[in-house]
This record gives C-alpha cells, sequence and structure tokens, in this order.
C-alpha cells in the first residue's frame, strides 16, 4: 500500500508528472500547429490534409487543456483537504444504510457483515429483497435484529429494478441522513464518521465516497482498480466546487431533504409514507440512477462533495463480456440521463448553474460523443503509421511521452488515494482497454439508443 508516503514524495511525484506533461504537451502543440504551416508551403499538399491537421491539433489542445484543468483542480482539492481537516460534529447524527439488493447471494453475508463492524456509534441498516430468485433473502434475515447501536432490518418485494428497491429503502428508513451503498460492497472502517463529518461541516446535500475495486484477481480487474482511481481523482476536482457529477451507487451520502426536495418538483412525492410503489427520488426511466439523481440534485443548485477517506470496496467485472455488459448500461443510461436533463431544461422548470453546464460540457459531452471515436481513431491510425519508419518513430515517441506522464500523475493520484503503486504495471495498456473494450460498448450503446432498443436491471 501507498500508506505512509510522505507528502513530499507525493508532491515532488506530482509536480515531475505535471512538467513532463507540460512538455509534452507543448512539444506536441508545436509540430501540429507548424506542420500545417509546413505542408501549406508546398505546393503539393492538399487542402483536405491541411485542414485535418488543424484539426487534430484543435482536438489535442482541447484535451490538453482538460487534462491539464482536471489534474491541478483534483491537486488544489487536496492539498485543500489535507490543511483543512474534517472535524466530527458535537453530536455524531443517526444514519440509515440502505441496501438493494437482487440475487447476490454470494456477496450480501460480507456486505451485512462489514457494516456491522462500521466504527459508527448509531445507526440503522434497510436490506431490500427486490424480488431474488436466490436465497439472498434467507441469508439477509439472519442478520435481522438488533446489535448494540446497531438496528437490521429487511424487507423484500417483488422485482422493479434498483431504483424501486432504494426508494423502498429511503420510505422505511428513519434517518435525515441516508447512506446510500451496492450489496457487494464493503466499507473502510471509519467511512461513515468521514461522510458524516463532510456533510454537517460543509453544508452540502451529498457526499460521495471512493470506490475502489477489491477484486484484482486478473488484468481485467486490475486495469478497472486503475481507471476508478483516475475516476476518483476527477470526482475529487470535481468536489472543489461542489459540482461532483455522480455521486457513486457503492457509496453516497444524502440528506433526505434533498431527495424530497427532487421529489416535489418532479411530482413524486407519495401521498403514504410506506406506500409499496417504488415513489421515490430515484425514477425507472434509466439505468444510471447513480447519475440521474445527482443531476437532478444539482439542477436545483444542491451541492455535492468528496470524500476520499469514506472508501467502499467494490467488485468490478472479471471477463470481458461482464465488462461490456457493465459499460453497456453505465452508457445506455448516462445517454438517458442527459436526454432527460436537456428536457427538464427546455420546459424550464429547472435552471443549472454555470458551473453545472460547465462541468458537463468539459466531462460527459466529449466522453459520450468524441472521445471514444478519437480513440478508436488514435488506434487506427497507430496501426497505419507504424508502417512508416519515420511516422511510426513519431508516433512511437509521442506514446512514450504520454506515457511517462500519465504514470507520474497515476502513481501521485494512487498515493493520495491510499492505493497500490503496483497498478501502474497495467498502465501501457489502459489506452488499448478504453478504445477497443469501452469503445466496443460504446458502439453497441449508441447503435441501441437510437434504435430504442428496451433493456432490463
Amino acid at each position: 500500500m501507498a500508506a505512509g508516503l510522505s507528502p513530499r514524495f507525493e508532491t515532488l511525484l506530482f509536480v515531475l508528472g505535471f512538467a513532463l506533461s507540460l512538455l509534452f504537451v507543448m512539444i506536441l502543440l508545436y509540430r501540429l500547429w507548424t506542420w500545417p504551416l509546413e505542408l501549406a508551403s508546398r505546393p503539393v499538399a492538399g487542402g483536405g490534409f491541411l485542414i485535418g491537421r488543424v484539426l487534430v491539433a484543435f482536438i489535442v489542445t482541447f484535451y490538453a487543456s482538460r487534462s491539464t484543468s482536471f489534474v491541478l483542480f483534483s491537486v488544489l482539492a487536496y492539498w485543500k483537504n489535507l490543511h483543512r481537516a474534517e472535524g466530527e460534529p458535537a453530536s455524531l447524527p443517526y444514519v440509515s444504510i440502505l441496501v438493494p439488493c437482487f440475487n447476490e447471494s454470494e456477496t450480501i453475508v460480507p456486505a451485512l457483515e462489514s457494516l456491522l463492524e462500521l466504527d459508527y456509534p448509531r445507526y440503522e441498516i434497510v436490506v431490500v429483497n427486490d424480488g431474488s430468485t436466490d436465497d439472498t433473502l434467507t441469508k439477509a434475515q439472519q442478520f435481522q435484529g438488533e446489535f448494540g447501536g446497531v438496528s437490521v432490518r429487511v424487507f423484500s418485494k417483488p422485482n422493479g429494478g434498483k431504483w424501486s428497491a432504494l426508494n423502498f429503502a429511503m420510505q422505511r428508513a428513519r434517518s435525515e441522513l441516508l447512506l446510500c451503498v451496492d450489496a457487494d460492497s464493503r466499507l473502510s472502517s471509519k467511512a461513515v464518521r468521514h461522510l458524516v463529518a463532510r456533510i454537517c461541516r460543509r453544508g452540502v446535500a451529498v457526499v460521495a465516497g471512493q470506490v475502489r475495486v477489491r477484486n484484482r484477481a486478473n488484468l481485467i480487474t486490475q486495469i478497472q482498480a486503475l481507471e476508478y482511481q483516475m475516476g476518483n481523482a476527477v470526482r475529487m476536482g470535481q468536489g472543489l466546487f461542489g459540482t461532483v457529477l455522480v455521486v457513486p451507487g457503492p457509496i453516497g451520502l444524502f440528506h433526505r431533504s434533498a431527495m424530497e426536495e427532487v421529489m416535489v418538483r418532479h411530482g413524486r412525492f407519495p401521498k403514504v409514507r410506506d406506500d409499496l410503489s417504488g415513489v421515490g427520488p430515484y425514477e425507472s426511466d434509466t439505468f444510471a440512477e447513480d447519475f440521474d439523481l445527482s443531476l437532478a440534485i444539482l439542477s436545483l443548485h444542491g451541492k455535492t462533495d468528496y470524500e476520499p477517506r469514506a472508501v467502499s470496496y467494490t467488485k468490478a467485472p472479471e471477463s470481458m463480456f461482464t465488462l461490456i455488459s457493465q459499460r453497456y448500461r453505465w452508457l445506455r443510461g448516462s445517454m438517458q440521463v442527459l436526454r432527460k436533463f436537456v428536457y427538464r431544461w427546455q420546459k424550464g422548470g429547472e435552471v443549472p448553474s454555470g458551473r453545472l453546464l460547465c462541468w458537463l460540457a468539459v466531462t460527459y459531452l466529449p466522453d459520450m460523443f468524441i472521445s471514444p471515436l478519437f480513440s478508436l481513431a488514435a488506434l487506427g491510425l497507430l496501426l497505419i503509421t507504424m508502417a512508416a519508419p519515420q511516422a511510426g518513430g513519431l508516433m512511437l515517441a509521442m506514446m512514450t511521452g504520454a506515457l511517462l506522464a500519465q504514470c507520474c500523475i497515476a502513481g501521485f493520484f494512487l498515493t493520495i488515494h491510499d492505493d497500490n503503486l503496483k497498478l501502474l504495471r497495467v498502465l501501457p495498456l489502459y489506452s488499448l482497454y478504453d478504445s477497443v473494450l469501452l469503445g466496443s460498448a460504446w458502439l453497441i450503446s449508441i447503435f441501441d439508443e437510437f434504435r430504442g432498443v428496451g433493456m432490463r436491471w
């Protein structure tokens, strides 16, 4: 583990990575901007080829500026947290932990055991079995009862989807603070303490925790572990502005009042509190319910923050098929959420803040509609240019510079998240993973979304 590394080492690692990144970007941009001028001075230079060079230069400039900004925001947030440690409130409030589950026979027992071992004095665990066809309910009911200051209640309902199970659990929760987790996740001992300290001291509506992959048995899960930490780094930078776009399903602490405001504004407030329908802030028309609710709260000018010390150890897909299937659901769900966001904005019911629009414009819009094509094109260009010695050498030099900079920056973020630096071994394969595996899921999801193909949870 990276624990024990001094702040000086972390700072040195970042400075080195950032300096290499700037050097690489400056050299790359210089070449991209001077090549069109060189080509333009040649009589044989084609106009289309010249336009292509300029377009590539603009794209590289945008992504280089975006990446640099993300790194700077994340570092500023880290240093701010380092020098402004959150103190616990004088009286720790009661917390309700919501656990929706569907066919989680293998994970529900260790998940509930880990929740009962949390270092927090007063909380309840609300388990909702969403029509499982295995013995999930039987195993969960073994934990029902009182355990000191902890109450465990288990409910069962017909299958309706994760959104329905979360709404069902919320209706039965007793606390103002609602912690939503996944049934295959396990929380760090002090996770609730850190989340509560931040949500009480910062005056925010929601606090997201750090999601970390716990099953790192093969190459696919190790690459995902690195991917998750890079995503956590971006989430840290968004937290600096109170605009964490996605409060992840495995760990997110909500104020009930923020959820109820979404319910009221969207006309989904139940007339009866213990209604058995899935009425609540989560809706059925998307498969990215965490992104949907986060964006709804942000649209109502609520603030969302990030607490890296609160860790949820989640299980990642271990095969290519299950990974593509998971990302297919995430990508289609994200497209559905963005479409809902635009629709509500056009209706005039919600006027999003400028900071929210900016974050969406520089993250989800490029990542959903430009980055996959750019990655696939870059992969194809690499395969073509490797046949030409001069072009292949230039491409290899560019990739080496980018990889070196990525290695230093990734090492910095792994360090500040107290994760294993051995994950850097899979970094050379990350671009291939992103362009081929995730690109495949993106192509399928785009195709099916435009066709209107139905989905099941």
